[in-house]
């Protein structure tokens, strides 16, 4: 068998191991560095006029409001007829603007994220593990508007390169937080796959991988399940026919050898 069959054989049967090893979902501990996440995208879809609309809570509050104060007998016999009225167009009008009422509701956490809620468009949740010791963990990701960390609603920070990131601080060797993000508008225009950064400090770099980005070549082994199994078939023939490449001359030779004292 000459050199270069013995390289080409070679080359076909680690392709072919080292595509059956990412086709079964076993290769991501290969070369995998100290600081991983693994993230999944999914589109967040919203019903139409889904949340909250400040101007119409400031319109209701309001309208409320002065309706209340001209049937309550008690506050227009207290108040003059003049100052009640004052209170009524003047007073009323500029305590439930929609700017005082738009800041009151970003103070509730509760209503604040309602508010937020008519700005998603995708979400991201998945896994940051850490095998040692890192401090200053922070993951960026174009678009984040709210997060979670291992159920916890927590800050979205603003880097001074106005990228949007979010901070896990120091980890433990071994430890991990299971996260959630909530991306708007503009995370649909960039692709994550490269935009979505992990790091730590001292210029740790880590890695992540994410699963349901659109538009990468081979997407569709995804959704098609039988496609995996002619990729997964197809790799499994080369890998037979590279090993059987490399058997059969050994197998020849040894038999080429057991003949010749006979002979």
């Amino acid at each position: 068998m000459r050199i270069w069959q013995v390289i080409v054989t070679s080359l076909l049967i680690l392709s072919a191991g080292l595509g059956l090893l990412i086709m079964s979902g076993n290769a991501r501990a290969l070369l995998a560095p100290s600081l991983q996440a693994e993230l999944h995208l999914q589109d967040f879809p919203l019903p139409p006029n889904m949340g909250v609309d400040p101007v119409r809570v400031a319109d209701f509050l309001a309208k409320e409001l002065q309706q209340r104060m001209e049937n309550d007998i008690a506050i227009r016999l207290m108040l003059e007829e003049g100052t009640a009225k004052k209170v009524t167009d003047i007073v009323l009008p500029r305590l439930m603007s929609v700017v005082a009422v738009q800041a009151m509701m970003r103070e509730v956490p509760e209503l604040s994220a309602l508010l937020d809620l008519g700005t998603f468009r995708q979400a991201v949740s998945g896994t940051v593990l850490s095998t040692d010791v890192a401090a200053d963990v922070a993951l960026t990701v174009p678009g984040a508007t709210m997060a979670t960390v291992d159920g916890k609603r927590v800050g979205i920070t603003t880097t001074s390169t106005g990228m949007k990131a979010l901070e896990l601080g120091a980890m433990s060797a071994g430890q991990s937080h299971d996260i959630v993000l909530w991306l708007d508008e503009s995370s649909t225009t960039v692709d994550l796959g490269r935009s979505i950064l992990l790091g730590a400090a001292e210029g740790q770099r880590g890695r992540v991988l994410l699963w349901g980005d659109r538009g990468w070549f081979g997407a569709d082994v995804e959704p098609l399940r039988w496609g995996r199994w002619v990729i997964g078939s197809v790799l499994t023939a080369v890998l037979l026919f590279g090993l059987a490449s490399v058997a059969m001359p050994i197998l020849m030779h040894r038999n080429a050898r057991h003949r010749a004292p006979n002979a």
